[in-house]
């Protein structure tokens, strides 16, 4: 299981320009390290969150923090801590991982979106979904916000990666993983890769249709948005 951050992470980060970490060869300022610990402490107080309420309803869950098993470099994932996630499965437990700062061959650290874990763990496990909670009920012909914005229900991914229909997506100003956009985009890749054999949700947290999607894979007209695969 992957959680996702929301807003917990993203003000420290942004604050102290965690993503970017430090040009190659120049010293680490202490800003920097103190901006990484902080992110740090907030993710993790989320992932704790999350886990205890999943080991209140029964679940055996395990909180796994990425910090120091998955490495990057350029921001590009160079080492992944999947025998970890793999040993905690096989022993009966259910991992709950959440996007983190990783340390960064080339400049020092940078932050890890849980929605680039979520792919490579796709590609890993081959799930039966993967579903993707949100603020909202799922994806939308614009940002929710806007005049006209509508609720899709289904899209559909080509060989090539491209969606039908389109879908015009935005960024919060303290995100620093991508936003929806890259959000989308790991859903896209997951459809993609898998040539559809791993279909992904979209929809509302605490919900209905959370549950659905999580424990049938399928959603019912305006619960949210379901990506296919489509070989033209």
């Amino acid at each position: 299981m992957k959680q996702r951050a929301c807003s917990f992470g993203h003000f420290q980060a942004k604050q102290h320009d965690v993503a970017y970490g430090s040009l190659t060869g120049s010293a680490v300022s202490p800003r920097l390290r103190r901006g990484l610990c902080l992110t740090r402490l907030s993710v993790t107080k989320l992932n704790r969150l999350v886990t205890d309420q999943l080991v209140r309803t029964g679940v055996p869950a395990v909180g796994i923090s990425p910090f120091g098993t998955w490495k990057t470099a350029f921001k590009n994932v160079s080492q992944t801590g999947i025998d970890t996630v793999k040993d905690v499965l096989d022993s009966g437990y259910v991992p709950v991982l959440h996007g983190d700062c990783a340390l960064d061959l080339e400049q020092h650290c940078c932050i890890l979106s849980g929605d680039t874990i979520i792919e490579i763990l796709a590609q890993k496990f081959s799930p039966r979904q993967v579903v993707f909670l949100t603020d909202v009920s799922g994806v939308y012909s614009c940002p929710p916000d806007k005049p006209g914005a509508r609720l899709i229900h289904s899209i559909t991914i080509g060989p090539d990666g491209n969606m039908e229909p389109p879908v015009l997506t935005s960024v919060l100003p303290h995100d620093t993983t991508g936003g929806v956009s890259l959000k989308l985009q790991s859903a896209v890749n997951i459809v993609s890769q898998s040539c559809g054999s791993i279909p992904v949700l979209i929809c509302k947290l605490d919900s209905k249709a959370a549950e659905r999607a999580c424990l049938t894979g399928e959603l019912e007209e305006g619960e949210g948005t379901k990506l296919f695969f489509k070989d033209i």
